[in-house]
């Protein structure tokens, strides 16, 4: 208690100080950080839903201030420390107030050339060894809805596509004057988990994650890249004797050329993975065997052609992953659909508590849903949101080209994105035949404000993403599944940084899959009975805006969301929902 006291008390004497964007007290000691003001109403659209067992409209929100303190005791080592007080609404005389420490890391260099980074770390690799891949429905998102994705990336410490991992982390570098130009190495250890209990005997391990890259710069023109990285669990830390193996590795060539006006790059990557469970006897750490190991690989193509002006990009290639290939780094989802359950916005509806489905405004808006653990197995996944690539561009079992293009003209009046691949199963799963994929995206925005002339921005944009499974075969193994997204936005600048805005998403899924089931090794044990699909996802939102400054504003904005099923009674939900946020 007394020393919850006096952390409050050294909170209120920073605050108290003259705050700006950096409040420096010193050369040594700075801070930043992120307030926030939340606050929603969610109601139930009694029209539509027969429930008189929730309660007709429930609210909630919090204040939360993220203090970030940066301390450079010398010149070459800084340690930051991010200090969370939160409120929630409601609560009175601290009775609701958190304080927690939500990061802390310490970094620096060494006789200037060794840099080096201990505690939370954000790692990020290639995007078959390391990288979090974005969440499903996340592509081309408005600015209105932007808001959600921006909390729940925020705290789920999703940034630039990297794991959050606690742990150590080294690279140097090297410049040579022939042969090659340079060479650098980046080396990291993290533990994902700990050793926990279990039951009263039992304790888990813990585990583990490392690896390393090698970049070297040939020539002006190639580049070469070598990663690795592993899995696993230290068996003596618990008392089970089973504990994972997955290391994979990687090379990758990337070569360019052009002149003033383009550049083209071409990319080719390659790798292989393993994953295995050692069994060992505790008493001496001697491996006895392995079992269920699987080995897989990996290989990608990339052309890549941009303008300078960035009037145009072009991208094509070839991508092919093995059924086995298994990578916990890359393959780990953002969205844990085992637990999708445990929705927070009336999970359960009608008189019978039916579990509600998870909707498209869940995975927009409901934090709680999100993943911040890797996982050594391939999670499940809901193929109404996402059946072509689950885990990304490393989905198993998937070969296929792709390509994408974004255009736009000098004076940014107009922009557009397409987005197009074409894949299929490499082998089939419960029948000989395979399954082929197309997706398709297209997004276009006008900005009007700039063909008028306009001081005050006027646009709208709209985008479409598409997917289409199909498997041939008798009436029984047949699959035809189609989902669409479509998502317009509308912004009108009133007066300065005063906006009022609009938006309508709406999302549809028809058709039939199976679902495949898996045991603690990740293998496939039984396919589940044929799922007949017909869902349709709406939302509409309208609000205002209010640009303080630049990462400074506060928003308030109604939305009317709901779902329609053929097999289940649909439901249909109002929010209210109000922001402001401060990036200090």
């Amino acid at each position: 208690m007394k020393r919850s006291l006096l952390t409050l008390v050294v909170f209120s004497v920073i605050l108290l100080s003259d705050f700006n964007v950096h409040a420096q007290v010193n050369n040594n000691i700075w801070f930043d950080g992120l307030s926030r003001s939340y606050f929603v109403r969610d109601a139930i659209d009694k029209s539509t839903i027969n429930d008189t067992l929730s309660p007709n409209n429930r609210s909630n929100g919090y204040n939360l201030l993220d203090l970030n303190t940066h301390v450079n005791p010398i010149k070459d080592i800084e340690i930051m420390a991010q200090l969370r007080i939160r409120n929630s609404f409601g609560s009175f005389f601290g009775s609701g107030t958190e304080i927690n420490v939500r990061q802390l890391r310490a970094k620096g260099v060494i006789n200037d050339k060794i840099r080096f980074s201990v505690g939370d770390l954000f790692l990020k690799q290639t995007k078959f060894t390391l990288f979090n891949y974005d969440e499903e429905l996340s592509g081309d998102e408005n600015e209105m809805l932007k808001h959600y994705r921006d909390i729940i990336h925020y705290e789920n410490f999703y940034a630039q596509n990297r794991w959050r991992l606690q742990g150590i982390q080294t690279d140097f570098s090297f410049k040579f004057d022939r042969y090659i130009r340079n060479l650098g190495f980046d080396f990291f250890v993290t533990r994902p988990s700990g050793s926990s209990q279990i039951n009263e005997t039992t304790y888990s391990s813990d585990l583990l994650l490392s690896g390393g890259s090698i970049f070297s710069e040939i020539s002006r023109k190639l580049t070469f890249s070598a990663n690795y990285i592993n899995l696993y669990e230290v068996a003596p830390s618990g008392t089970n004797n089973i504990s994972v193996r997955n290391p994979v590795q990687g090379i990758s060539l990337l070569h360019h050329f052009g002149n003033e006006k383009y550049r083209v790059e071409q990319s080719l990557q390659s790798g292989f993975s393993k994953r295995y469970w050692l069994h060992s006897e505790l008493e001496n750490g001697i491996s006895d065997s392995i079992s269920n190991e699987t080995k897989g690989m990996y290989f990608e193509f990339n052309n890549k052609l941009f303008m300078k002006d960035s009037t145009l990009t072009l991208t094509a290639g070839y991508r092919y992953v093995d059924p086995n290939f298994r990578s916990a780094g890359a393959q780990t989802k953002r969205i844990d659909y085992a637990y999708t359950n445990g929705k927070t916005i009336y999970p359960n509806y009608t008189n019978m508590s039916l579990v509600r489905p998870t909707s498209l405004f869940d995975l927009i808006s409901d934090e709680k849903l999100y993943n911040q653990d890797l996982s050594s197995t391939l999670m499940p996944y809901n193929p109404i949101f996402s059946n072509i690539l689950p885990y990304g561009d490393a989905t198993p079992n998937r070969s296929g080209v792709f390509m994408k293009a974004r255009i736009t003209n000098k004076n940014k009046k107009l922009l557009a994105k397409l987005n197009g691949g074409l894949f299929k199963e490499v082998i089939g799963q419960g029948t000989a035949e395979k399954r082929n994929f197309g997706l398709f995206k297209g997004a276009v925005k006008i900005n009007f404000h700039k063909w008028l002339n306009l001081n005050n921005e006027l646009s709208f944009s709209i985008s479409s993403e598409s997917e289409l499974t199909k498997r041939k075969g008798d009436v029984v193994s047949s699959i035809d599944l189609y989902t669409h997204q479509l998502n317009t936005f509308g912004n009108a600048e009133l007066v300065k940084n005063f906006f009022v805005q609009a938006s309508y998403k709406q999302f549809n899924a028809n058709g039939n899959e199976f679902l495949t089931q898996r045991n603690n090794y990740g293998n496939i044990t039984y396919f589940t009975s044929e799922q007949e699909i017909n869902q349709k996802d709406h939302l509409l939102s309208a609000g205002i805006l209010y640009k303080f400054r630049e990462n400074v504003y506060a928003s308030l904005n109604y939305s009317w969301w709901g779902a329609k099923f053929s097999d289940q009674p649909d439901y249909k939900y109002n929010r209210l929902i109000l922001i402001l946020s401060v990036e200090l």
